[in-house]
């Protein structure tokens, strides 16, 4: 009897070893202000609206078809990636109390815009420290990126428009750039 409750004790205590060391799941960002520390993925499906605000993500951002990401004055730790979403804001400087952004992993924007919410851009990349590259494909909309440091380079393939910078060219690139600027 005592070695088989030993047993189960073990059997139990391995279990949720396992449970714990599993995946952790996303958190659906999807109309309210998301702020504090979220361990895992953020997550934003069709036709949602995330406003990232002084948040801590340990885990990426994943921008699903038709989904809005803004995001001010937050760490993202993983890589932002957006694709067939409708709007990808990061950091704009047009939105009051919206600073930059520190983000590590990069950014793949993928397939986005042209909008919804115009005369915005359907891209705003503003005023973040990247840490990663910022790789730009297949967009429809305007695009902005500006005052950014950018350790990672920059790439761009099948954009419609030229990236713009608002007057603000970006504070520094590291790497390789292939996109093309606007007048």
């Amino acid at each position: 009897m005592k070695n088989l409750a030993a047993m189960l004790a073990m059997a139990a205590g391995l279990a949720l070893t396992l449970a714990n060391s599993g995946a952790i799941a996303a958190t659906e960002c999807n109309g309210a202000p998301l702020s504090g520390t979220v361990t895992g993925r953020v997550v934003i499906n069709a036709g949602d609206f995330c406003v990232l605000v002084g948040a801590t993500i340990k885990g990426g951002v994943v921008v699903n078809q038709g989904g809005t990401l803004l995001a001010c004055n937050s760490t993202i730790s993983g890589a932002i990636v957006a694709n067939d979403a409708s709007n990808i804001l990061i950091g704009p400087e047009e939105v009051p109390n919206c600073s930059g952004n520190v983000l590590s992993g990069g950014l793949h924007i993928n397939n986005t815009g042209p909008g919804l919410l115009a005369p915005a851009p359907s891209i705003s990349i503003e005023n973040n420290v990247i840490q990663g590259g910022v790789h730009l494909t297949g967009n429809a909309g305007p695009i902005v990126v500006s005052a950014n440091i950018i350790d990672g380079g920059l790439f761009c393939k099948n954009n419609t428009f030229d990236l713009g910078d608002e007057g603000t060219p970006n504070v520094t690139i590291t790497g390789e750039i292939t996109c093309k600027f606007g007048s």
